[in-house]
């Protein structure tokens, strides 16, 4: 009798642990909050400027990242399309601009300007400068 209660405890735990591995979500809930950080909305304003001279200027729903923000704006403000980024993800035409451009945020200044504008996520709220150089 005694044998016939180990093995159904040992049998319990082993089916206990199989049901802990199989249904293990926590792989399955960092894609989970991952996903729903990807397709999260933002709203950021955007100003463009030639040097010191502010040539467009808007507000704009974006997925989170400065290169989705930039393509959403050129496609509402501007009539013709045109490609935004080049092969290498370079940032290359705003507009009737065209050339090297540097982004940061406005309350933040020059200094701490972007690495990669194409894939710089963004804080909800703020205000981007881009400029052309």
């Amino acid at each position: 009798m005694k044998f016939i209660k180990i093995l159904a405890l040992i049998l319990s735990l082993a089916l206990l642990s199989c049901a802990f591995i199989a249904c293990d979500s926590g792989d399955a809930a960092d894609t989970t909050a991952a996903e729903s950080e990807a397709t999260a909305k933002i709203e950021v304003k955007l100003i463009v400027k030639d040097g010191s001279t502010t040539k467009y200027d808007g507000t704009v729903t974006c997925n989170g990242t400065l290169g989705n923000a930039i393509e959403v704006f050129c496609a509402g403000e501007f009539e013709e399309e045109f490609e935004v980024f080049d092969a290498n993800g370079l940032l290359t035409t705003i507009g009737e601009l065209t050339g090297n451009w540097k982004a940061y945020y406005e309350d933040e200044g020059q200094g701490k300007a972007f690495e990669s504008i194409k894939t710089q996520t963004l804080e909800a709220g703020k205000t981007v400068v881009i400029v052309l150089e």
